[in-house]
């Protein structure tokens, strides 16, 4: 079940490696605003799977993220559908133009997945990531 996402889930999903997301977010009444307009929550049981979400830049313009845990990836099609769904949200009622990602250089699930969900490849960006990973950008942009 996918929900509206509060700070508190951020602290629930058991990531399979370190996030920094935590770190630049605060408990507060406006980051739990912020999560529940701009992410949801994957929910099965009481534990959570996965969290998605989007950075507003400007109008019709944004950045989709995703938090996964392991048990999530193991449920592709799921996921697929469900952040899929999430997305279509995003181009249609919410009015983005343009979604854009980006996926670490190497990592081929990731690039596989992201191209599955409708971005297409726009270029590398070098010493993009906070540890200075080289990153690839992918775009969805709505016709």
């Amino acid at each position: 079940m996918w929900t509206a996402t509060k700070y508190r889930d951020l602290h629930k999903i058991r990531l399979p490696v370190n996030n920094d997301m935590l770190s630049i977010l605060v408990d507060s009444d406006a980051t739990d605003d912020l999560l529940r307009d701009n992410a949801r929550t994957w929910w099965e049981d009481d534990e959570v799977l996965a969290i998605v979400g989007v950075a507003p830049m400007w109008k019709g313009v944004g950045t989709v993220w995703t938090m996964l845990t392991d048990d999530a990836r193991e449920r592709g099609v799921a996921l697929t559908r469900g952040v899929i769904r999430f997305i279509d949200m995003l181009e249609g009622s919410w009015g983005y133009r343009r979604l854009q990602a980006t996926v670490v250089s190497g990592d081929e699930p990731a690039r596989l997945w992201i191209v599955k969900l409708g971005f297409r490849y726009e270029g590398t960006m070098t010493a993009y990531g906070p540890d200075r990973t080289t990153h690839d950008m992918y775009a969805r942009l709505r016709d």
